[in-house]
């Protein structure tokens, strides 16, 4: 099945091998990666309850680190190829952490009030 016919979301969840001519896709799963991993802390960190600068900062290593084990260990990609692992680490971090702020606020807010 050709992957232009796959919804980008669902793409996070298909092995496939990619090439430097499929960098702006790759990029745009990364994108959706990070978006689906920020809404998801986001519910547990509410829940939990997470507060402060250790929710940030733990948000920002966690939400990382599974971008890079993911990149590495189940797209096996190289990362020279799409313009480095920083390049790649970035790639729609500020608006998945709005995400992940907006779902953690409410979270954290209708459990905790």
């Amino acid at each position: 099945m050709a992957s232009g016919s796959i919804p980008m979301w669902k793409q996070v969840f298909v092995r496939r091998a990619w090439t430097e001519d499929d960098k702006e896709d790759f990029l745009d799963v990364v994108y959706w990666l990070r978006q689906m991993v920020a809404f998801i802390l986001g519910m547990v960190w509410g829940a939990i309850p997470l507060y402060g600068a250790f929710g940030l900062v733990g948000y920002g290593a966690v939400s990382s680190f599974l971008v890079f084990i993911y990149i590495s260990k189940f797209q096996c990609v190289n990362e020279e190829e799409f313009g480095g692992l920083q390049d790649i680490l970035k790639e729609g971090f500020m608006t998945a952490a709005a995400t992940f702020m907006v779902m953690w606020i409410l979270v954290y807010t209708g459990l905790h009030s």
